[in-house]
């Protein structure tokens, strides 16, 4: 959770809260949700893998992996590259304001069409290679 600390800090001051907080005593596995005007980000810890995902701020929506926020917003092709902590923090401070307008009322339909479409492409991509 250490890594996460200058990730948190930078939410922090750029409008986000923490809303939901929750530390096992098993593994170290935990989840922390963050939530701006038009996104939460979750982090989250499960036997020591740890992974970010997005979804909308104002509908129950499922959650997405960063990593396909990423791979829409510049085009990836390889979408089964295993992101760390440290480029999840890298691509949050450069693209912020690009993921807030991604997730803005009027595009948010066409972003999680999108989204869908590259997350059923990582799917075809892992089981196929």
């Amino acid at each position: 959770m250490k890594n996460n600390e200058k990730i948190y800090s930078f939410l922090k001051s750029n409008g986000f809260e923490l809303i939901q907080k929750d530390t096992s005593a098993f593994f170290g596995d935990y989840y922390d949700v963050f939530a701006n005007d038009f996104f939460q980000l979750r982090f989250s810890s499960s036997k020591s893998f740890e992974t970010v995902d997005i979804r909308h701020n104002q509908l129950n929506e499922n959650w997405y992996d960063l990593a396909l926020v990423k791979a829409l917003l510049y085009n990836e092709r390889n979408l089964n590259h295993v992101t760390t902590i440290e480029e999840y923090w890298f691509f949050l401070q450069k693209g912020l304001a690009n993921i807030a307008e991604l997730f803005n009322e009027r595009n948010y339909p066409a972003t999680k069409k999108r989204l869908e479409e590259l997350g059923n492409e990582r799917a075809k991509q892992m089981f196929l290679s």
